[in-house]
């Protein structure tokens, strides 16, 4: 009696166990962490402003990710990401408030299963997204991104929803409320203290992207709503077409200002070809503008670059970029030390190291 009732007992333990054992794995949490280090040799000149020296984000985005995952159970998931971008070459940039300050980046949280995905934060435009998948350079030298490509990346207080893929088909939804008075209970303590920013732009956009064997394709409508009432509309399509080691790519973008003040269109093509451990891309591109000071003047992008692979972590990279700015929209914040321009022209040349963790 006393055996029979040991060995049931036995199996009843065991039984309990696996029946936790099973429970528990639909509340398996895993964290991990990953990034880019990417610096090199770099030659600018910003319209007659030339500076020499060694650099970083050549070819990639230096960045620590912390990234974050638990499977609730029923394909329903937890996740979260905290980007940090960082300075590869100099550690005052990397100080409280500099380029390195933590979290600078996407800051998100959210649930995904088979209703999709839902994420609260920082969160990418799906804007971005269309940028990549219209061009082979990504964010850096060769892309003209925030040259002649406007510099579309995340808005602060924003959520964004992507449905299910429909044989590859998605659709993303992305808010984030403008802001034009503070709280109340927060006002007599500053914009800052408030938990909404105070004058913060606001953005609505609708995205659709496709992925489907050599083909991918992306649409991104993005309207930036700012505090003085003037509306600005992003209309951004990209597509890129694999055959065989060869890749084509083509991206359009319009931007105008709901009071009619600046209107701008700007395409660029390009092609990626891969042999063995190399891969060779090049790149041009036209931005006309349309309204304004500079109305029907034209800013040409010219690209080239080429990867090594040392290994599947690990690429030397060259870059080269022109861009004849005559339309005047490249940004002048990195120069100092002139008044005028004594050239329409800005390049940018990188040879270095991107290695990936």
């Amino acid at each position: 009696m006393l055996q029979l009732c040991g060995t049931l007992c036995a199996k009843s333990f065991i039984v309990a166990l696996a029946a936790l054992a099973a429970t528990a794995s639909f509340a398996q949490s895993t964290v991990q962490i990953d990034g880019i280090f990417d610096a090199g040799f770099q030659s600018i000149d910003y319209k007659g402003n030339k500076v020499n020296g060694i650099g970083n984000n050549g070819a990639s985005t230096s960045q620590i990710n912390l990234r974050g995952t638990e499977d609730l159970g029923g394909g329903l998931k937890a996740n979260f990401r905290i980007e940090t971008d960082m300075n590869t070459v100099n550690r005052d940039g990397n100080k409280s408030g500099g380029q390195g300050a933590f979290g600078n980046g996407e800051i998100r949280v959210g649930l995904a299963g088979g209703f999709g995905a839902v994420d609260f934060g920082a969160v990418n435009y799906n804007s971005l997204g269309t940028a990549l998948t219209g061009q082979p350079f990504g964010t850096n030298y060769g892309s003209g991104f925030s040259g002649t490509l406007a510099g579309l990346v995340r808005s602060d207080n924003s959520v964004k929803y992507v449905s299910p893929s429909f044989s590859g088909l998605t659709v993303s939804l992305y808010t984030a409320n403008k802001q034009t008075k503070p709280n109340a209970s927060y006002a007599n303590g500053g914009a800052t203290s408030s938990p909404f920013l105070f004058d913060f732009t606001g953005s609505d956009e609708v995205g659709v992207n496709y992925a489907n064997g050599p083909i991918a394709a992306s649409y991104s409508n993005l309207k930036q709503k700012a505090a003085s009432g003037i509306d600005t509309t992003y209309d951004t399509l990209g597509a890129n077409y694999a055959i065989g080691a060869a890749k084509v790519y083509g991206l359009v973008q319009n931007k105008k200002l709901s009071d009619s003040s600046d209107k701008t269109s700007y395409w660029a093509l390009s092609a990626s070809y891969t042999m063995g451990a190399t891969t060779v891309m090049a790149q041009v591109g036209e931005l006309k503008d349309k309204a304004g000071t500079n109305n029907g003047l034209k800013s040409k992008l010219a690209s080239l670059g080429a990867n090594y692979a040392l290994s599947k972590r690990t690429d030397l990279y060259a870059r080269y970029e022109s861009i004849d700015d005559k339309a005047g929209v490249v940004a002048m914040s990195a120069t100092t030390g002139f008044d005028s321009y004594s050239s329409t022209k800005r390049t940018r040349t990188a040879i270095g190291v991107k290695h990936s963790f």
